[in-house]
């Protein structure tokens, strides 16, 4: 697995790249199959609405070609890495379910059994 972090002056804070080094190492042993090429990158932003906030943005290449990318903007740092994290674990549990992963597989009971009623 490799992991690139990157960002503002937030990046260079140590008790944030502990934070993001421990949600990789945990999202690594939740799926020690997979192999993950991840760009974690943190920045402070100004938003009228909001106020300060914290955008995280992690962009993860997942092995067969697969590739997602995961924003969140919270209040706090913490919050934000956190939730990225959390999203990414969900979304790779729902890639690597079967009928995702090949989804001919998925139609092929449909269309056996149309044809057993049609034929």
């Amino acid at each position: 697995m490799c992991m690139k972090i990157g960002g503002d002056m937030l990046a260079l804070n140590a008790d944030i790249r502990h934070q993001i080094e421990a949600e990789t190492q945990k999202l690594a042993d939740r799926f020690p199959d997979e192999t993950l090429d991840l760009q974690f990158s943190i920045h402070e932003e100004f938003d009228q609405l909001h106020g300060h906030r914290v955008r995280c943005e992690l962009s993860a290449r997942l092995g067969a070609g697969r590739q997602m990318v995961v924003r969140d903007a919270r209040k706090h740092a913490s919050e934000a890495i956190s939730e990225v994290f959390n999203t990414t674990r969900r979304n790779i549990r729902r890639l690597r379910r079967p009928y995702v992963l090949n989804p001919a597989s998925a139609t092929q009971p449909v269309t056996r059994a149309a044809q057993a009623v049609g034929g």
